[in-house]
């Protein structure tokens, strides 16, 4: 029974306080680094050097195991992944002394990926990781906030004056000292808080409430409120803080009891009161024995009363994994107690005897990433712009009003930019005024942005919004060239990533040329590898088969009495050609040819009886029929010849064909560019 578990979804103020905004990378651990210089040198190829950062940041990249430190990993580990990353190091030198990393072609390809690596990298270290990190600190704490919920007027041309203006009367009576709870049950469009005096539930960072109500709630201390109105996209809020503790995650079991035909209200109370004394202070174990056998709660009482599957419950998120969240009244008692402590909780359903079994304390390393994925998902967009407009104006670069204000009488809002000559009005002197300044940059014309309009595919409403996000699409990406233009300076991080992608393009092409491009297929090789596993290539077991496919079980034994009595192939295909009931199958006379066990169905089931050449075996039920089938022929399976086996034997040829020459590649690079290990670091460092 978990019909006590409350879904805050249900309550009216969901649709309106509740994720109401629409709106990869896994935290890597703090580096080995800091027991090690990360610029400590594990080996040399050629002029360069490999450093443990090097080594480290690779193998965090590559091994899928992202929490788990380098010089945790054996001796031999390291040193396979060493050689690896030597070898890869050798065809990147090759390829830069055959310059390479000149070719024009090369050079457009790292530019095109840098410019999308570079954007992301830049949301992510100016807009991503400051906010998750904020989200973090404030997850810390879980805080109950109250509201008075004014509904704000939707539409176009809705007038919000009233309703702004009922918000503020609110927010002034309770300055002046009028109660909050009485305003929110007076006074709140949202009839569900408002009978409750606006109380809701905990919450803490990204738990689902609406930003600007999660932003107010944690700029207070219990008992202010804020001193604004809080505008959302539906609403304005009056916002009081009742509570702010420490978020505490604990694991619960419950007993519940309820009243039945033979235990009425008065003895249930009885009864939990006896099992709670007599349960206080007694095992884990004896909680959930008693459990098994007193509680209604049929669910949990099989799992020892255990809540959320043994997960661990918090005020502002709920259970670990669904989120679900408890009643109020049993919430209250369980933080009430103490780890192993026993209390009382009345709730529509019965009385629960509750134990607080333990508590787990907030990492913030373990909700990272889970916290990182719900930014993404509701605030970033809208965080992503606030960041570009404010970029833009620090740059001096916006909107030449005075000229968009006549650009805007000029066209019809009703209109979009797909339409012929929406811009017919456009004088050729004021086509060449400046629409859009972009700082020391110069700026758009307004002949420029209508060009740019009409090359684009996607229409745009011809009214100041619209026009607003066209003219971002157009000013984002230069924006974005100029505050990327120095990331290499800025974050070496960010200058790894693109040197990496800039040597993988230069691997691949010298290694097409070195192996690729070499890798025929060597028949001298493979009939050697064919003489040394010749034993392993085989022909399947094969049957030529003729069939006659009844669908009645009945008839199909009269035509196998017929069958058993034919003496040639012949004379079983002309009964085929009478009886047989498989669509395609009287033309060709009942004839399948060859058919090997390993891909027949029917070769196998026949297979299955041992047949010998000339026999007619059936009826045998398949495809939901019956089928007589005649055996002409039985091919044994037998030892490929080499012509026969070169199918089989291909791939592996062509790996040890792809192999060498990769090893004789290697071997003549390693006495252009030799390469040497530090062994007694390597030794030092890391456990054998």
């Amino acid at each position: 029974m978990r019909r006590f578990l409350w879904f805050i979804g249900t309550c009216a103020l969901a649709t309106l306080l509740f994720a109401q905004t629409g709106r990869t990378s896994k935290a890597v651990p703090k580096a080995a680094a800091n027991r090690v210089d990360p610029t400590t040198v594990l080996a040399r190829v050629g002029p360069e050097v490999v450093t443990f950062e090097d080594i480290e940041a690779t193998y965090l990249r590559n091994s899928n195991r992202s929490n788990k430190s380098l010089l945790e990993q054996p001796r031999d580990t390291v040193m396979e992944f060493l050689r690896l990353y030597t070898n890869y190091r050798l065809k990147v030198l090759d390829a830069l002394s055959r310059g390479y990393d000149k070719d024009s072609t090369i050079l457009a390809e790292v530019a095109a990926n840098r410019r999308l690596v570079a954007e992301n990298f830049l949301y992510e270290k100016r807009v991503i990781e400051p906010m998750v990190e904020e989200a973090l600190r404030r997850r810390a704490y879980e805080v109950k906030p109250a509201v008075i919920v004014i509904a704000i007027p939707q539409g176009e041309n809705a007038d919000t004056t009233a309703a702004y203006a009922k918000a503020l009367a609110c927010l002034s009576a309770v300055h002046n000292g009028e109660s909050f709870e009485q305003i929110a049950r007076d006074s709140s469009d949202d009839k569900e808080t408002g009978r409750n005096g606006g109380v809701l539930p905990y919450i803490t960072a990204l738990s689902g409430v609406v930003r600007e109500l999660e932003d107010a709630a944690y700029a207070l201390s219990p008992g202010q409120v804020y001193p604004r109105v809080v505008r959302t996209r539906f609403v304005y809020l009056i916002v009081k803080l009742l509570d702010k503790q420490p978020r505490q995650m604990v694991r619960v079991r419950h007993i519940l009891l309820m009243p039945t035909e033979q235990r009425d209200s008065l003895a249930v109370e009885q009864l939990a009161d006896s099992l709670a004394s007599v349960l206080q202070g007694k095992s884990v174990e004896a909680f959930a024995e008693a459990a098994r056998q007193w509680s209604s709660d049929k669910s949990s009482a099989d799992k020892g009363g255990l809540l959320g599957n043994g997960s661990f419950y918090s005020r502002s998120l709920g259970f670990e994994g669904d989120n679900r969240r408890l009643l109020p009244q049993f919430e209250d008692v369980l933080f009430s107690l103490k780890d192993g402590q026993i209390g009382i909780a009345r709730t529509v359903y019965g009385v629960h005897i509750i134990r607080r079994d333990s508590t787990k304390s907030y990492n913030p390393e373990a909700e990272r990433e889970s916290v990182r994925r719900a930014y993404r998902r509701f605030n970033f967009e809208e965080d992503k712009r606030a960041f570009l407009d404010t970029e833009k104006r620090r740059l001096g670069w916006g909107i030449q009003e005075q000229t968009f204000a006549a650009f805007l009488r000029a066209v019809n809002p009703s209109r979009t930019s797909r339409d012929s000559a929406w811009d017919a009005e456009f004088s050729p002197l004021f086509r060449a005024e400046v629409l859009y300044s972009l700082g020391a940059k110069g700026g758009i014309t307004v002949g420029g942005f209508v060009d740019s309009l009409k090359k684009r595919r996607e229409p745009y409403t011809l009214n100041r919004q619209g026009m607003i996000t066209a003219l971002n699409k157009i000013t984002d990406p230069i924006l974005i060239d100029v505050l990327t233009a120095n990331l290499e300076q800025e974050y070496p991080q960010f200058a790894r990533l693109v040197r990496e992608f800039r040597d993988g393009i230069l691997l691949f092409k010298v290694e097409d040329q070195e192996v690729w491009s070499k890798l025929k297929f060597d028949t001298a090789l493979a009939r050697a590898y064919y003489d040394s596993t010749q034993t392993r290539y085989k022909t399947d077991l094969s049957y030529d088969l003729s069939e006659i496919y009844l669908l009645s079980d009945s008839v199909a034994k009269e035509v196998m009495t017929r069958a058993q009595q034919t003496r040639t192939q012949e004379e079983f295909e002309r009964l085929a050609e009478e009886f047989t009931q498989r669509a395609g199958y009287r033309e060709k006379k009942g004839r399948w040819g060859t058919l090997s066990v390993r891909t027949s169905s029917l070769a196998a089931k026949v297979a299955t009886l041992q047949p010998s050449e000339g026999s007619v075996v059936g009826p045998i039920a398949f495809e939901n029929g019956y089928s007589i089938v005649r055996v002409n022929a039985v091919y044994p399976s037998r030892q490929k010849t080499f012509e026969e086996a070169i199918p089989d034997l291909a791939s592996a040829v062509q790996e040890i064909k792809q192999k060498m020459l990769t090893e004789q590649w290697l071997a003549s690079l390693r006495t252009r560019f030799p390469v040497r290990y530090e062994t007694a670091t390597i030794n030092k460092l890391f456990r054998k």
